[in-house]
C-alpha cells in the first residue's frame, strides 16, 4: 500500500447528552464522540474503527487542549470511553472544586449549557473513498482506522479558523485519492510523524 501523511485538521459534529440527575450528583457529562452519520464535509468514521487502547492508558479530558499547559488545573478530569451502538460515547468526570477550581467553573458552564463543545484528538490510521459495489457512496470520505488520542472542553465558536483547515485537509485527501482513481485502495500513515485531527463536537441542543 502506497503510505501517505495526513495533511491537517479534520473537524467533526456531534451532540452532547442531556445531563441526568445521576450526571449532576457524579460531576459527570456524557458526549457523542462520533457517529456513523455522514457529516456536512461528506466523511464518515467508522464506529468499528476506533482504536482506544492509546486513550486508555492516560484517560484525561482537557479545557481547550492546553494538555500540555503549566497549569494543572487546564486538566479537567478523566473520562470513560465507549462504543454504544453505532457511537463513540465519552463520559468526562469532573474534579472538585477543592482539587481544581478551573473544573469547577467548566463544569457549572456545561450543566448551564454555556459550554456545548467538545474537540477531540485523534490520528487517522486508513482512510478511503467509498465503494460502491459495498452499497456506499463513493463521494464520501471513509476514516475506516482511527486513533483516539485525547478530547477537550472548549468554547463554542472558539477556533473558527479549524473550520476552514478542515475543509483544506479533506479536499486534500479526496484529491490524493482521486489520483489513483482507486476507491477500494487504502491509505495509511502508520509510521510516520503524529496527525493530530481536531474533530470537533458541537451540541445543538440540551
Amino acid at each position: 500500500m502506497k503510505k501517505i501523511q495526513a495533511p491537517d485538521t479534520v473537524i467533526r459534529q456531534a451532540v452532547i447528552r442531556a445531563l441526568s440527575e445521576e450526571n449532576i450528583k457524579n460531576r459527570e457529562a456524557e458526549f457523542v464522540i462520533s457517529t456513523e452519520a455522514v457529516d456536512s464535509y461528506d466523511t464518515i468514521f467508522k464506529i468499528d474503527g476506533w482504536d482506544l487502547k492509546r486513550y486508555q492508558n492516560n484517560p484525561i479530558v482537557a479545557y481547550g487542549h492546553r494538555t500540555w499547559s503549566d497549569n494543572p488545573d487546564m486538566i479537567l478530569g478523566t473520562s470513560d470511553v465507549w462504543v454504544e451502538g453505532e457511537q463513540l460515547i465519552g463520559k468526562v468526570r469532573f474534579e472538585s472544586e477543592e482539587t481544581n477550581p478551573t473544573a469547577e467553573k467548566i463544569w457549572k458552564k456545561v450543566k448551564e449549557g454555556t459550554l456545548r463543545m467538545a474537540s477531540v484528538g485523534a490520528n487517522p490510521l486508513e482512510w478511503r473513498m467509498g465503494i460502491a459495489a459495498d452499497g456506499e457512496n463513493p463521494g464520501v470520505l471513509y476514516f475506516t482506522r482511527t486513533e483516539l488520542l485525547e478530547w477537550s472542553i472548549v468554547p463554542l465558536g472558539s477556533n473558527p479558523e479549524a473550520l476552514k483547515r478542515s475543509v483544506e485537509t479533506i479536499e486534500s485527501l479526496r484529491a490524493e485519492l482521486n489520483k489513483e482513481n482507486q476507491p477500494e485502495v487504502v491509505r495509511e500513515n502508520k509510521g510516520l510523524s503524529s496527525f493530530e485531527a481536531q474533530v470537533s463536537i458541537n451540541k445543538n441542543r440540551l
